[in-house]
């Protein structure tokens, strides 16, 4: 990965840009426990369509979903660079310490301070929590709580 420095501040957070299917997501570093080879889950039966059902990870069952689906949007053929990112759980769930994201490529590495990142004034669905633009571009932060709030009903 590359890492990228936009600021020389010691307040920089270490954050991912994240390619999805027609968007980059930003998330900071400490959020992403691992990114992995992509590999077919383990579907489960009458699931919501953003669900993709579980993979196996360091020997515990994740779920893993589609952020486009969960975001009300297309979920096209994964690319041919499609992984998956583990993220760690940001709600305390005892059940749910981590879940899974379809990504569409290697996440890069860049260090953004408050002042590097300016809100848009897009209008975001439920999935994400603002639109930014960084030195890397537009990016969408997602919204975790409400990720993990839809699986927490399903699993």
């Amino acid at each position: 990965m590359t890492q990228l420095n936009s600021s020389d501040s010691q307040e920089a957070l270490p954050c991912l840009m994240i390619p999805t299917q027609g968007k980059n997501i930003i998330l900071p570093n400490v959020t992403v426990a691992e990114v992995v080879s992509f590999e077919d889950p383990e579907v489960v039966d009458n699931a919501p369509k953003w669900f993709l059902g579980f993979i196996q990870w360091r020997g515990t069952q994740v779920p893993l979903i589609s952020f486009e689906l969960a975001n009300s949007q297309i979920h096209g053929q994964n690319s041919g660079s499609a992984r998956i990112a583990v993220l760690n759980g940001t709600t305390g769930n005892p059940r749910m310490p981590f879940f899974a994201m379809v990504i569409q490529g290697i996440p890069r590495m860049v260090r953004v301070s408050e002042s590097d990142l300016q809100q848009e004034d897009t209008a975001v669905s439920q999935a994400e929590s603002m639109v930014v633009k960084t030195v890397l571009g537009r990016a969408f932060v997602p919204n975790l709580e409400f990720l993990e709030g839809l699986l927490a009903k399903v699993i």
